[in-house]
């Protein structure tokens, strides 16, 4: 590797967003860095993402597409297909949708060469709708608490395609989770916290990502608190609840304990006793929960599953207890203001 010019690797998953990819892979060829490569993983697309892909590869040998060909489907698996074709000593994960500023892969170069010590650097991301600037909100800021801390809480200090890696430290710690349903990127990024990979902010520097959020987006109740994603949570909690028991601190056993109950409490409005029961077993026996909190989320699960919580006091006294559980989140509430 030329230490004044590394090669980067930008992995993009994808799955029928052709019309946006263009826009994504626009925002890379018109890079101000040169040493870069985009590996495309498409998911299964119907669409026309692979002619969009292809015409982009004719012109640019740097940009590459392959089709997903293992299962599960799903971007962690794209994102790991990547990863294993990516020549790069440096990974950016980009979803199909976003947009990287024209600064932006030389911005990360600058930092990896002048702070090569870690294993990660993070990013400013700013928020957008239809074309960056119509919205001048940041994905999120940094409060002086702990990364760790904040994903536990799912107040997600950034967004897949804020840090850029070092390719070896993701390959210590497997990459990403294949199978999962949600919260593929926290469940990443808990791994990468736990291991104890090390990372370095620049919030001070102008974002260099615009991630898209979309206006007609609508996802329904059903599909929020779908089997598979509560699965997935419970998998998530469990997992790193695990790797984080031998030293455990109050702080981490408080976060863990606001995790599992909010995981709890969404799988009993599903009517999913099985999944509920589970975390709350899990949380009792390794003390994450107490005799008490465990009787509370076992009532909330019995009032949801008997359709008591309908009655007024009974749901007055369930709505009180879920608000404990309720974390706030800052992601997408703060405004950016240039300045420089």
């Amino acid at each position: 590797m030329n230490p004044e010019s590394p090669k980067i690797s930008v992995i993009i998953p994808n799955f029928n967003r052709g019309d946006l990819l263009e826009e994504t892979l626009e925002s890379l060829v018109r890079q101000d860095y040169q040493n870069w490569e985009a590996i495309v993983v498409d998911d299964g697309s119907t669409d026309s993402s692979e002619q969009i892909a292809g015409t982009f590869s004719v012109k640019d040998s740097r940009i590459t597409f392959f089709k997903r060909d293992r299962n599960p489907s799903g971007a962690p698996t794209s994102r790991n297909i990547g990863i294993s074709l990516a020549k790069g000593d440096f990974l950016i994960f980009l979803d199909s949708d976003d947009l990287l500023a024209p600064k932006a892969l030389s911005q990360r170069a600058n930092a990896i060469i002048h702070e090569p010590i870690f294993d990660f650097w993070v990013f400013p991301i700013l928020m957008f709708r239809n074309s960056p600037g119509d919205a001048s909100t940041l994905w999120n800021i940094d409060n002086g608490k702990s990364d760790l801390h904040r994903f536990l809480i799912l107040d997600a200090p950034w967004q897949t395609s804020g840090p850029i890696w070092k390719k070896e430290a993701v390959l210590t710690i497997g990459g990403f989770t294949e199978g999962l349903a949600c919260w593929q990127d926290v469940d990443f990024h808990l791994k990468a916290l736990i291991s104890g990979l090390k990372g370095k902010k620049f919030y001070h520097l102008p974002p260099d990502v615009f991630y898209r959020q979309h206006e007609t987006q609508s996802i329904s109740q059903g599909e929020i608190s779908s089997p598979a994603k509560l699965i997935s949570r419970k998998q998530i909690f469990i997992n790193h609840a695990t790797s984080l028991l031998p030293d455990m601190n109050p702080e981490v056993r408080n976060d863990l304990h606001l995790l599992g109950g909010n995981i709890a409490i969404g799988a009993a409005k599903a009517l999913n006793t099985g999944i509920c029961f589970s975390v709350i077993r899990f949380g009792l026996q390794n003390r994450i929960f107490t005799t008490g909190t465990a009787i509370k989320l076992f009532l909330i699960m019995f009032f949801y599953f008997m359709r008591l919580n309908k009655v007024s006091f009974l749901e007055e006294y369930s709505r009180h207890i879920t608000q404990h559980y309720r974390q706030d989140s800052n992601i997408g509430k703060h405004a950016y203001i240039k300045t420089y």
